[in-house]
């Protein structure tokens, strides 16, 4: 009996950098070839920074990935005739209306279609609803389960990011144009409690509310006296993460102890005015293991954005206390119970960290808390379990 075969669609090389939703994707790879699977993934060179190739075959050593089939941007400076004439209509149609972004186009659908027709795979994974247009304008006839791994509200996100700069965007043109590119799915796996109940209520489908995964490594951390920092932010260069840590210098760190150690780690980093003594940075992490065995805190001071927060789950599986505003607790199952202190008033931010790094018996009561937490949501139990939910839930028709 032949294996069976996945195709996931995700524009960036998630085995570049173990964190965020690269971690998710990893993750489920994982899960596939544990579960005797083959995974091919299909994504695009040179899109963003974290989609870099060249050195994915050393990167790719334990064989996670069967096959890689990669959409050079970098090359695609030539046109054909109509891909001309769809970039003029789009073009047009973009005074007229504003539209959910689109990662496709007129060669990625040819070479999508070109993929799917010479594998026969029994399920195609999409992993944004801005690649949806590649299962909604196939021209192939569909033998596959199609399958949403909704990482994000993207309509959501798309208009908390434009809104200020696009006096004609409606939030309701956006989730239309959303729910009808979701409608062609079989399937939807959530990494978000909340956008789960959310979409279940607008697309009336069930939605599959599967926890972020972890690598569940189980190291002890050094002694708290012996981490090098007492407070550690994780942000890559989007707006959201700027935003957030430009108030948490602005507004949070005047009221902090001068004496406390601070690392921000991420590539948000290029957007901030690095004037303080007491502050570390680090722009880019390969393995964030090291960081967490010699951090105290973990903060996540974010007013916008959608989604479970990656860095505030792993925060947790380290049993780091996590300081945060509302958005930092998104996505969480039972959130008011998850340990997490959580403010948006600059002074109680600074109150919290304060308290954290002078009250070992207050430190350890919130580490207890998140850890115990994480363990109910996010434990190896768990994730043993998730297989079996997997195979129901992906591989067995209702």
């Amino acid at each position: 009996m032949n294996n069976k075969k996945i195709l996931i669609v995700y524009p960036h090389n998630f085995l570049q950098g173990l964190h965020g939703t690269n971690m998710n994707i990893y993750q489920l790879t994982k899960i596939f070839k544990e579960l005797n699977y083959d995974v091919d993934l299909f994504a695009y060179e040179g899109f963003t920074p974290d989609s870099d190739f060249s050195n994915f075959k050393e990167q790719n050593k334990d064989r996670l990935v069967n096959k890689l089939y990669v959409y050079d941007f970098r090359k695609s400076k030539k046109m054909n005739k109509t891909s001309i004439i769809n970039k003029i209509k789009n073009k047009i149609k973009s005074k007229t209306e504003k539209h959910l972004q689109d990662w496709t186009n007129y060669e990625i659908q040819n070479y999508f279609d070109k993929v799917t027709s010479d594998n026969k795979y029994d399920d195609v994974i999409i992993t944004y609803s801005y690649l949806a247009n590649l299962i909604v304008k196939t021209k192939n006839k569909i033998s596959y389960k199609k399958i949403y791994y909704m990482i994000d509200s993207m309509f959501l996100q798309q208009y908390s990011w434009d809104k200020k700069t696009n006096k004609n965007l409606t939030l309701g043109k956006l989730m239309d144009e959303e729910l009808e590119r979701l409608k062609y799915f079989d399937k939807f796996l959530c990494v978000s409690n909340d956008e789960k109940i959310f979409y279940e209520k607008l697309l009336e489908k069930k939605m599959h509310f599967i926890p972020h995964f972890s690598d569940n490594k189980g190291y002890e951390l050094k002694p708290l006296h012996k981490r090098r920092w007492d407070v550690f932010f994780i942000g890559f260069d989007n707006p959201f993460n700027v935003e957030g840590l430009n108030w948490f210098l602005d507004e949070v760190y005047p009221y902090l102890d001068k004496n406390l150690k601070i690392l921000l780690v991420g590539t948000s980093t290029n957007k901030i005015n690095n004037s303080y003594s007491n502050v570390d940075i680090i722009q880019y992490a390969p393995s964030l293991d090291e960081i967490f065995e010699n951090v105290k805190i973990s903060i996540c001071p974010m007013f916008r954005g959608t989604g479970i927060k990656i860095k505030v789950v792993e925060s947790m599986e380290n049993g780091l206390p996590v300081v945060c505003t509302e958005r930092g607790v998104d996505g969480l199952p039972d959130k008011t119970e998850c340990g997490c202190l959580v403010t948006e008033d600059a002074k109680e931010f600074a109150e919290y960290i304060n308290k954290l790094t002078s009250d070992d018996n207050f430190y350890n009561e919130v580490s207890e808390k998140i850890k115990n937490y994480y363990k109910k949501i996010f434990g190896k139990e768990v994730i043993k379990c998730l297989e079996i939910i997997y195979l129901n839930i992906i591989f067995i028709k209702y």
